[in-house]
Parts: structure tokens; sequence; C-alpha cells
């Protein structure tokens, strides 16, 4: 996102027309920004801007038919943007980097940082290979780190109502989460998931993913657990099972390891009879175009070889291959041999970085390259 798109982004939320996806952007920036040393660096040019927002600010507050109490918190809410926006602005003009991107589904945060975004809006900053209780959540759960995994606990106080909170993992990067109710979840790259802290007694488990995750769901027949991914409800009990819902690829592979699962496409008015039963060792892949839905038996470790830090491709095609390297070891790859990625190859890669990949790649399929720091140019 560059400057302009920035400030346009600003305009929007004074006007009252930011969507909640694009509010998360603004606040997911400021929580970024709230902790580096430059921020108590001169602003300099800057300062133009700043006073163009406090103008803004003030006519909005003038506008405005509202009562003491929504006036007070206006004005808190909008001096930390006011904040958020020069401190962005100086980041613009003075620092070199990566910005956050903002898709459809999910943010991907800058300086790839594994985020948990809280009921409230309040982000915290997940160091990897820690161990640590990072703080009390809504009742008396509790949130406790151990090394790559968070895991969440019950306490005595039971919640009244749903509470959710959104892990998020950015590229090159996984993550693994424990639900309240003991379900372990296994985060690949590029993936977010949002979930309830805590499940309450009558309601099914639901949780909405967009991304890849490996999931092994702890049995409760009176409470089914269901998994939302883009146009499509996968309904359990207790499996284990693998779903990738990323945004580019153009199909919803749900592939079941263990047990047995449900799937219903949203646009099927949600009538269970009209659900599909995967079986143990098939994929069902929901084509997102035309909304077919395709079973095909396959070899479910190729699937979920990720979740042990492995990549295997077996008759895949190139342009597939090109996706999951990028994910997996966070780089650009740009081709410019199109007719590759309409063809088809067999590769593993385990402890490989991704330069023993290409070097692999060019021995074995003459592929041919140059590396320039994160990206990679296929000639």
């Amino acid at each position: 996102m560059n400057k302009k798109e920035f400030s346009s982004l600003i305009d929007k939320y004074f006007d009252g027309e930011a969507s909640d996806v694009e509010e998360r952007l603004l606040m997911n920036y400021f929580e970024s920004f709230q902790q580096d040393d430059q921020w108590s660096s001169e602003l300099g040019p800057q300062e133009i801007i700043r006073k163009r927002i406090e103008k803004r600010l003030v006519q909005g507050v003038k506008n405005s038919e509202i009562n003491k109490k929504r006036f007070i918190n206006s004005i808190l809410k909008y001096a930390a943007i006011l904040v958020l926006a020069v401190g962005l602005l100086f980041y613009f003009i003075n620092k070199d980097g990566n910005a956050p991107i903002m898709t459809n589904n999910a943010l991907v945060i800058e300086q790839n940082k594994i985020t948990l975004e809280r009921n409230n809006g309040e982000i915290d900053i997940l160091v990897e290979h820690q161990d640590k209780k990072i703080a009390a959540s809504e009742g008396e759960t509790v949130v406790v780190q151990t090394g790559n995994q968070i895991s969440y606990i019950k306490g005595k106080k039971k919640l009244r109502e749903l509470v959710y909170n959104t892990l998020t993992v950015p590229h090159g990067k996984r993550f693994d989460l424990v639900l309240s109710d003991g379900s372990q979840i296994k985060l690949n790259s590029g993936t977010a998931i949002k979930y309830p802290v805590e499940f309450i007694e009558g309601k099914s488990r639901e949780v909405q993913i967009w991304g890849e995750a490996f999931f092994e769901i702890a049995k409760d027949e009176k409470h089914p657990f269901i998994v939302h991914a883009d146009n499509l409800d996968i309904r359990v009990l207790g499996t284990k099972f693998n779903v990738s819902s990323y945004e580019e690829d153009e199909n919803i592979n749900t592939v079941l390891v263990e047990g047995s699962v449900e799937l219903l496409q949203k646009d099927t008015n949600s009538d269970v009879n009209n659900a599909s039963l995967l079986q143990p060792n098939f994929k069902a892949a929901l084509n997102k175009q035309d909304g077919k839905l395709l079973f095909v038996e396959v070899d479910t470790s190729i699937y979920t070889a990720w979740v042990n830090g492995k990549i295997i491709f077996k008759n895949a095609l190139f342009k597939n291959i090109r996706k999951k390297l990028e994910r997996h070891y966070n780089v650009t790859i740009v081709n410019n041999n199109t007719s590759l990625d309409e063809k088809r190859y067999n590769a593993s890669f385990d402890i490989e970085t991704i330069e023993q990949v290409m070097e692999a790649f060019k021995e074995n399929y003459a592929i041919q390259y140059t590396i320039n720091s994160d990206q990679i140019i296929i000639n």
C-alpha cells in the first residue's frame, strides 16, 4: 500500500465509509508502529499531512450530533488514528521495507509477525519459541504460549456469549493452536483463523479460516464442529482433516485423514440434506468459479506433509508449485517462462533452503533462474 492508497484509506475512515477489514488494517498498522523507536524522531514534512487530518477531525466533530459520552469516545478514537497516520507517513517517507498487505479475506502483517487479535481489537505480537502466559481473556479463560503453540484454558467462570480471537500466521512461518475444548489446529504459512476463546453449551463449535490448516477435532456429539472456508462449510464430530482455502487458489480442498466429515456449500441454503459425505483417504475439491465439487482418492501424506515442515509435489502443475514455494519460504517468484506453469513435476523437500530448492529444479528440469534477495526470477 503506497502513500496515496493510505491517504485514501484515512479519508474513508473519517467519512465513515471504511469497512471493518479496512479499520482492522489501520489498527494493525498502529500496533506495529507504536513500539517503533522512530516514533520519537522529527516528523519534518509530515506536519502538512498532520494539519490536514486535524482539520478534517475538527470538521467531523462539528458536523456530528452526538452526546457527551460519544463525543469523548470519538475524540479518543480519532486521536489514535491521527497518531497512526503521522507515524505511517513517517514510515512511508523514511523507512524501507514491505508494507502490510490487505486481501479480501485476511491481513498479512508487516515484518512477518505472528499476531493474536482479541475481540476488542487489541493485538499481541507472538514471538516464536517462547514460553509465557500471554494474558487473561474474557471470563477466566487464559492464553498460554508454549514454543510455537498457544492454548486456551477454561476457568471456572463460563462465558455467556461467544468471544472471538483471530490468529494470523504470515508467509514463511507456521504456528499451532489448541482450542478450549482440546481441539488441535496446525496453521500453515499465510493463514488466519477466527475462533471463540471458549465454546458455549448448546451451541455448535464454529471457526473461520483463510489459508491452510490441519485439524484434529475433539469429539463432542452434542456440539458439532464446523469450519467455514470461503463458500464451504465442513461439519465434523471428531476427526483429522486438512483444509486449504487460499484466496489465490482455484479450489477449496478438504482432505480427510481419519473419521468422516460433511461438506455443505453455502449457496445450498445450509440444508443438511444437500451435504456431501467425505470418506477417509479422499480429497474434495470445490471449484470457486463453477461451484462443482469433485471427489478423488489421494495419498493424504502429500497434502499433510507441511505439518512436519515438508513439501511434496506429485504430478503437480508448476504454477501451483510456485505458489506453495512462495508461501513456504516467504519469497516472490517471477516466472518469465510461462510455458512452465502448465507442466507437471515431482519433487520433495524437507530442510532445504529456497536456494537449494531452485538448484534442484535447475539440475533435474533445466529451469534457469536468478535470485535477488527475496525475489526469484525464472528466465
